[in-house]
């Protein structure tokens, strides 16, 4: 009986041994993960700082999914898509896997994925503190693709921004204060600053350079674009103080239009205001008609000049103070000296009108940058552009049509024969004038000289030790 039952078993665990091996034998399906996660991108910058992925889709059977391995604050429209977007952050290196998994075995493939940092880029410089008043003009690039900016004070007192999430925004300030400011860029998590500093300075008014030669065509009206500048903050006012028929036509207006009159000299105020301080700055303007002005940067006096065959001549009689006494003189100021006609200069009216009268030697020494004493082929070739000598002298005298309003300054002889006691002698005040050309030989130079009661003007030669004479200088016309 127990032989019997002993026997089954010993079958049946035969038989399951042979089960056994045979499935061992049998084979199984191999299982192939090959994820290809596709290109990376590196430096992107867009709106949204997104890139569209391009993985090679998961084979039939197998299950893809997109994975953030490195990097903060990303993420996959469609983690199972394998060209899905993905979003990230300026600044951020992001490692992405594209995983691919079957029954519990998965494998993956990485990509590279970088996003260019935020930039901050302040254009405005504030280095000069001559012109950053107490207010200033701010000016940052402004933000991009999805990025929001703002202005901030880091250090000073007193102080506030118009307009600080702007790129274009305008500082207010105390007197002479250290300030340090902040532009800041942001997006997401992301934040990145700029810092400039300066110093303030004083509320000043700049209406702009005198300009008293403006050129414009020749019988159109005449309009010039006014150059005041408006610090950040306040509010101007163009107003005209001297010279007739001008007009402002934007008074309230920095770069305003001014239209004037040829020939005029205007002065005009730029009065600006800011937090209850006041500035105001002048400026002289004047249009070229009949006569161009030229400033003499030696002492800041003004002189007319008329161009005439091709060159610049002086209007007015020269003015500097060279040497008084030794190399120029005031008519009838002179150490043992009379006056046989006319009269002393003693205002600055008949001083700036007849000028001074000039030793050769020191009217060829002072001539200032650009100008010359003329030639006499000059003159004989002005004479005769302007019809030859019957015609021309009443063409350069004062009130002539030429515009070299030759005035009868006279002379100066420090020492006249005609004198009994051989004094210095002033003469010819009112009846002639006598000029000085650039001809110097044995001390002699020669002279061109125009008189009251006669239309002829014609050229000689005086001793230069002893005559003193008015000066008109001429240049090459000036682009």
């Amino acid at each position: 009986m127990f032989r019997k039952i002993n026997s089954f078993k010993t079958i049946a665990l035969l038989l399951s041994i042979v089960l056994m091996l045979s499935s061992c034998t049998k084979d199984e399906p191999v299982i192939n993960l090959n994820p290809n996660a596709g290109p990376g991108f590196l430096n992107v910058e867009n709106k949204g700082y997104v890139v569209d992925l391009n993985a090679v889709p998961a084979p039939e059977g197998q299950t893809g999914t997109w994975r953030i391995y490195m990097g903060k604050n990303g993420r996959f429209d469609d983690l199972n898509d394998p060209q899905t977007r993905f979003y990230g952050e300026p600044g951020e290196r992001y490692q992405l896997g594209w995983e691919l998994s079957k029954r519990g075995k998965y494998e993956a493939a990485t990509i590279d994925v970088t996003f260019k940092p935020l930039n901050p880029v302040i254009i405005s410089s504030f280095n000069d503190t001559t012109f950053n008043n107490i207010s200033l003009y701010l000016k940052a690039q402004a933000p991009r693709l999805g990025a929001v900016g703002e202005w901030s004070i880091v250090s000073g007192n007193d102080a506030q921004i118009i307009n600080d999430n702007d790129g274009e925004a305008e500082f207010i300030g105390a007197e002479h204060q250290d300030y340090t400011l902040r532009w800041t860029l942001s997006y997401g998590s992301k934040s990145v600053s700029k810092d400039i500093s300066f110093t303030t300075d004083e509320l000043k008014a700049q209406a702009g350079i005198d300009n008293l030669d403006i050129k414009t065509a020749k019988d159109a009206a005449k309009f010039f674009t006014l150059e005041g500048f408006l610090p950040a903050g306040a509010t101007g006012h163009w107003q005209i103080i001297g010279g007739e028929g001008g007009t402002v036509h934007s008074p309230l207006l920095d770069n305003s239009l001014f239209e004037g009159l040829a020939d005029t000299t205007y002065q005009l105020t730029w009065t600006v205001n800011l937090d209850q301080r006041q500035s105001v700055d002048t400026v002289d303007l004047r249009f070229r008609g009949k006569w161009g002005m030229w400033q003499d940067p030696k002492d800041g006096q003004k002189y007319r000049f008329a161009e005439v065959n091709g060159l610049e001549w002086m209007a007015d009689n020269y003015n500097y103070a060279a040497e008084p006494g030794t190399g120029s003189w005031y008519y009838g100021h002179g150490e043992r000296s009379i006056i046989k006609e006319g009269y002393a200069l003693e205002t600055e009216e008949d001083r700036k009108y007849y000028g001074r009268l000039y030793d050769w030697h020191t009217a060829s020494n002072i001539t200032p940058a650009g100008w010359r004493l003329p030639s006499v082929e000059e003159f004989n070739d002005m004479l005769v552009a302007l019809g030859g000598d019957l015609y021309a002298g009443e063409k350069i005298k004062e009130g002539g049509d030429a515009g070299l309003d030759l005035v009868f300054a006279g002379y100066y002889n420090r020492g006249s024969s005609s004198d009994p006691a051989f004094r210095g002698v002033f003469d010819t005040q009112g009846v002639s004038g006598l000029y000085w050309l650039n001809a110097y030989y044995d001390n002699y130079a020669k002279v061109f000289e125009v008189t009251k009661n006669s239309n002829l003007s014609g050229t000689g030669a005086l001793p230069t030790n002893f005559f003193k004479l008015s000066v008109r200088y001429v240049r090459d016309v000036q682009d």
